[in-house]
């Protein structure tokens, strides 16, 4: 066994060696310059690997289930229920379509407020430029890690479970949602800042909020505004299915459309809110060039 080990060993240092002797140039004057290892092959290697792993324990099970004819067969079922859709659109419905979707908005709107404001002073404790050598960016940062492990329609369930039903469960699961991200954006943005003037005001005799305030919002004020237009445009279209676990919105009335398959009713609920995601998104990408 240590003779195998032992080979392994010095067959991977002969790779390496051979490596960096491939990396190597000797330039006109004698010395010797060593271009940096590109991990571009090993990365690329390593997810050409995992998608074709997932390719067959997903895609290859289905259609050994159910065959390649009966995906090709099931398509026209899509443009089947389009048609309909367009056949049976009901304008009629559109009264009941506008309480539903300002509910929906105001999720959006509440949920990405609360969960911005909380999330830039988590996002500077778990700045490790800004903390020094202090342990806690690593503790925030992994506990940030694991609330980001759950979409927004799973927290929407599992308050739904704890405090009943209602729009006020889709806005809790959005300002959980809205926090994680942001957090995480903020502290990447104010990792990445010039910290002359941070340490300079420090250095005075300032506490570390002080210097934040002076050196820091400054440079990344603009950012995080645009963050939170970039979160509040997700949100809208993540409260959207909120509904279809009773945490209020327009998703409500659209699964109870499409479970009495009234599909010209859903077509006057899509329609209503793709006119509200082009108008927030316009908006917003307006809004967010004049920040940058």
């Amino acid at each position: 066994m240590k003779t195998l080990c032992s080979k392994i060993s010095n067959l991977f240092k002969k790779l390496i060696d051979r490596n960096k002797r491939y990396r190597t140039s000797v330039l006109e004057d004698g010395s010797s310059i060593t271009r940096p290892f590109s991990y571009v092959i090993m990365v690329t290697s390593i997810i050409l690997i995992v998608f074709i792993y997932f390719w067959d324990m997903i895609v290859t099970d289905f259609f050994n289930k159910f065959g390649f004819q009966y995906f090709i067969s099931s398509i026209p079922n899509f443009f089947t229920i389009i048609q309909k859709m367009i056949a049976q659109i009901n304008w009629s419905y559109f009264d009941r379509v506008v309480s539903p979707l300002v509910d929906t908005i105001q999720i959006s709107v509440i949920g990405t407020l609360v969960g911005s404001i909380i999330a830039l002073p988590v996002a500077i404790l778990a700045s490790q430029n800004i903390m020094g050598k202090s342990q806690i960016p690593n503790i925030v940062k992994f506990l940030l890690s694991i609330i980001r492990t759950f979409p927004t329609l799973v927290y929407a369930l599992i308050f739904s479970f704890i405090f009943g039903f209602g729009t006020f469960i889709g806005v809790l699961a959005t300002v959980v949602f809205t926090f994680s991200i942001v957090t995480k954006m903020m502290y990447e943005i104010i990792e990445t800042i010039d910290m002359g003037a941070f340490i300079a005001i420090e250095a005075t005799g300032a506490t570390k909020l002080q210097a934040f305030r002076a050196a820091v919002i400054p440079q990344i004020i603009g950012r995080y505004y645009s963050v939170i237009l970039y979160n509040f445009e997700i949100n809208l279209r993540a409260s959207a299915i909120l509904g279809f676990v009773n945490a209020g919105g327009i998703g409500i009335i659209m699964n109870d459309q499409m479970a009495l398959m009234r599909y010209g009713n859903v077509a006057v609920i899509v329609l209503a809110l793709l006119v509200v995601v082009i108008l927030v998104q316009n908006l917003s990408e307006q809004l967010r060039r004049r920040l940058s």
